[in-house]
């Protein structure tokens, strides 16, 4: 298993950036490196009918781009969505995952920060291997609205921190 994440972003979203890394190296004891992107690889994904960025086509552009052996965890400010959702927080697959800040948004920075370390340490957990968790407190429950986020805690819970250690 690779222990490193390369976490990238527009220029942008350095900060955003800097928080993801250092969120996925304090909740999984990952080493991380920021790459600062010219341009953001979601505008290459976005679906002009509904004006969101496709977060799987982004996720498997990702994983084609940046192969090797780390995780890639890309932060965006474009609005994404899954499937049949109206919208996602962010999205992963076994080595890539992107989170965009666009519905994290909030007046208070600091609300905005929990809300985006929550979210990183959800996708990054899925790209260890985490599934969805059934308690409403544990960073790997289903986020289905911005409440659910700000309900959960920044940390998986006892299971899933026990999942990760098998």
């Amino acid at each position: 298993m690779p222990a490193r994440l390369v976490v990238s972003s527009p220029r942008s979203l350095s900060r955003e950036r800097g928080i993801a890394a250092e969120t996925a190296a304090i909740v999984y004891g990952l080493t991380t490196e920021e790459l600062e992107l010219e341009r953001d690889p979601a505008l290459n994904h976005v679906n002009p009918i509904r004006r969101q960025v496709e977060a799987l086509r982004l996720v498997e552009a990702l994983a084609r781009e940046y192969s090797g052996n780390h995780y890639h965890l890309h932060i965006t400010g474009l609005d994404i969505y899954f499937d049949r959702f109206n919208f996602c927080f962010g999205l992963a697959s076994s080595r890539s995952a992107v989170v965009s800040t666009y519905r994290l948004k909030h007046p208070n920075a600091e609300k905005f920060f929990e809300r985006l370390r929550k979210e990183v340490a959800h996708e990054v957990g899925h790209m260890l291997g985490l599934k969805h968790c059934p308690s409403p407190r544990c960073v790997m429950f289903f986020s289905n609205s911005i409440l659910d986020t700000d309900l959960k805690g920044m940390e998986p819970c006892p299971k899933c921190r026990a999942l990760l250690n098998k």
